[in-house]
């Protein structure tokens, strides 16, 4: 099947390996990929490989190749990188990531406890060219958060997509080994009604992240449109890493 990006501001490129995910806790409830997917009378449950755009990788590459520089790319947005579901798959991925050391690879989970039996042999103290990631919505899933620590990764960052409750101070006895955290509220897409972001826990996890030294990102802050706003304060933030140059 062809499988379509989303474009968010935070990565150069979207790219999806495969398509459909179960959900697995509250954060997942107005899932955007669910409702995009339902609209064109696709079953978002089914989990499909994409047949279509593996090339795409392998061109973006090229292009960063030339202009020596390194670009970012998030993996799996209508899915999970580490489902089971998709074990078939991810060695061809794993390839794929191996022969695009110019992309800086996004990968995002909400099941950090498979991460370690899916790591390719040669994972050894982490990919240059791979940050791992997780997210958690609500405090009950801090704990996502110290599974990965316990996985060796050039980077570490956490997904609060959407934030559903003021993560303090609990936050602060598990964000140590994560360089980069994302905030966002909920979107609505133009179908559902999100639930409530108090801007407030935006502030608590920036001024942790300012304390630490971890980069700070606020993807936006929510609303039932499909492009919400992304200030806080009169401010846009958009603390990211800096990107790997050639490995």
């Amino acid at each position: 099947m062809k499988c379509n990006k989303f474009n968010a501001t935070q990565h150069d490129y979207s790219f999806n390996f495969w398509t459909g995910c179960q959900k697995i806790s509250p954060g997942c409830k107005n899932c955007y990929m669910f409702i995009a997917q339902e609209r064109r009378g696709v079953d978002p449950t089914q989990i499909l490989r994409c047949r279509t755009t593996w090339g795409q990788p392998l061109k973006w590459q090229r292009e960063a190749d030339q202009a020596g520089e390194s670009k970012s790319a998030f993996a799996c947005s209508y899915s999970d990188f580490f489902l089971p579901e998709a074990d078939g798959w991810r060695d061809d991925a794993w390839a794929l990531i191996r022969q695009t050391p110019n992309l800086i690879w996004q990968l995002m989970t909400k099941r950090p406890h498979l991460i370690a039996d899916r790591l390719p042999a040669d994972w050894g103290d982490g990919y240059k060219n791979v940050w791992l990631g997780t997210s958690a919505e609500l405090k009950k899933y801090l704990s996502r958060l110290d599974i990965l620590r316990k996985i060796p990764c050039v980077l570490r960052w956490v997904d609060f997509a959407p934030t559903l409750e003021d993560l303090m101070p609990e936050l602060s006895e598990h964000i140590d080994g994560f360089g980069w955290v994302n905030v966002s509220g909920e979107m609505g897409c133009n179908a559902v009604e999100p639930r409530p972001f108090d801007l407030q826990w935006a502030r608590n996890i920036r001024d942790l992240c300012s304390e630490r030294g971890i980069s700070f990102y606020l993807s936006h802050v929510g609303g039932r449109s499909r492009y919400p706003g992304r200030l806080l304060d009169g401010v846009v933030y958009n603390g990211t890493p800096s990107l790997i140059v050639k490995v």
